[in-house]
C-alpha cells in the first residue's frame, strides 16, 4: 500500500517502512546513511562520504549525488511524494533525507532527525563499537591519579573508514608490528585498533579527512601509549620510545 507523503519531510515511521523495503533501499544506500550517522551531529561533507565509500575521481561526491537521486526516485515510483523544487524548477532529491548547506568550499549533508530515529530503531546505524573505542564520557585513570579522556571520533568508529584504513595498511600495528592473527590464530584475525593521527582539536572547520591519510592501525597497548600525552605522541615518537627501551 502506497504511503501518502504531502511534504518532502518523512516521519520516523515512514522512514522505518522505507528502510525495510528491499525493493526500494539497497545496501549501498544504507551505507551512505551509516557513514553520515557516524559523524558528530550526523553531518558530513558529501565529498567525505564519497571518499569513505571508496569513490574516486576529481568529484567523487557526484556518484553519491546520483545514487541519492535514484533512491528518491524509487521511493517516488512506489509512494506519492512531493520533492522540494529549486528556483530553476529542478528537484532537490537529497532534501528528502538531509538538511544541506554550504560550508566554505564543501557541501554539508545532515541526516534529518526522523531518519536518524528510523536508523536507530531498525538497528541500521552501522556503528560497530569495539572494546578500544571508548565513548567520550569514559575516563582512563593513568599515573599518579591523573585523568585523560580518549575521545574516538566518527572516523575511528565508522566501519567503512576502518575497513578502508585496514585494507590499505593491513591488520597489524604500525607502531610495533604486532599481529593478532599470528598470536591468537582465527580468534585474532582482522582485530586491530584504529588511531587518528590528527587531534580533533586541531582540525579546522573545513578540513576534509581521509581514512588512508588520517588513520593508522595500532594495537591496544600502543594506542593507549599514544594517548598518554596531549597532543598524542606521533607514530614515530612512540617507535623511538620502544627502540630506546630495547636498545
Amino acid at each position: 500500500m502506497a504511503l501518502k507523503f504531502n511534504e518532502s519531510t518523512l516521519t520516523r515511521d515512514q522512514f522505518i517502512e522505507i528502510l525495510q523495503d528491499n525493493e526500494i533501499v539497497k545496501q549501498e544506500d544504507i551505507a551512505v546513511f551509516q557513514v553520515i550517522y557516524a559523524f558528530e551531529g550526523h553531518k558530513a561533507y558529501a565529498s567525505q562520504v564519497a571518499r569513505i565509500l571508496g569513490k574516486k575521481g576529481k568529484n567523487p561526491h557526484s556518484s553519491i549525488n546520483l545514487q541519492i537521486g535514484r533512491l528518491a526516485k524509487r521511493i517516488a515510483r512506489k509512494h506519492d511524494i512531493n520533492f522540494t523544487i529549486r528556483s530553476n524548477q529542478t528537484y532537490k532529491y537529497w532534501d528528502l533525507f538531509f538538511n544541506g548547506w554550504d560550508e566554505g568550499r564543501f557541501w554539508v549533508w545532515q541526516l534529518k532527525d526522523e531518519l536518524v530515529e528510523a536508523l536507530t530503531e531498525t538497528e541500521l546505524t552501522g556503528e560497530i563499537l569495539h572494546s578500544e573505542e571508548l565513548r567520550a564520557e569514559l575516563l582512563y585513570k593513568i599515573t599518579e591519579g591523573a585523568k585523560k579522556v580518549i575521545t574516538v571520533n566518527a572516523y575511528e568508529r565508522n566501519s567503512q573508514a576502518r575497513r578502508i584504513c585496514i585494507e590499505h595498511y593491513g591488520a597489524f600495528c604500525t607502531v610495533c608490528d604486532f599481529n593478532f592473527e599470528k598470536t591468537y590464530g582465527e580468534l585474532g584475525k582482522g582485530f586491530i585498533h584504529v588511531h587518528h593521527l590528527i587531534p580533533v582539536s586541531y582540525i579546522g572547520k573545513s578540513y576534509e579527512l581521509d581514512p588512508v591519510e588520517d588513520l593508522r592501525p595500532v594495537c591496544p597497548n600502543c594506542h593507549a601509549m599514544l594517548h598518554t600525552q596531549n597532543p598524542p605522541l606521533t607514530i614515530e615518537e612512540l617507535q623511538s620510545v620502544i627502540s630506546a627501551n630495547f636498545s
